[in-house]
């Protein structure tokens, strides 16, 4: 979720958990940094939407143990 309008060259922090690992122990995921490259905002939908294409400058695999047990 951002809070803010994005624009070309902003820097954005990124973490992706893959959906196959909601139902373990722990879980993967993956977080970086980002470069905005293109904006596109959708005027004609109901909802706010925006389309962003990023360039991944740095990323790093971890693994977190889950609480929900």
């Amino acid at each position: 979720m951002v809070s803010q309008r994005l624009r070309v060259g902003t820097k954005i922090g990124f973490s992706i958990m893959p959906p196959w690992e909601v139902m373990q122990t722990s879980h993967a995921f993956i977080r970086g940094r980002a470069s905005v490259m293109r904006v596109e905002e959708d005027s004609e939908s109901i909802v706010d939407r925006v389309g962003v294409g990023a360039l991944i400058e740095e990323y790093r695999f971890g693994q977190s143990e889950s609480s929900a047990c």
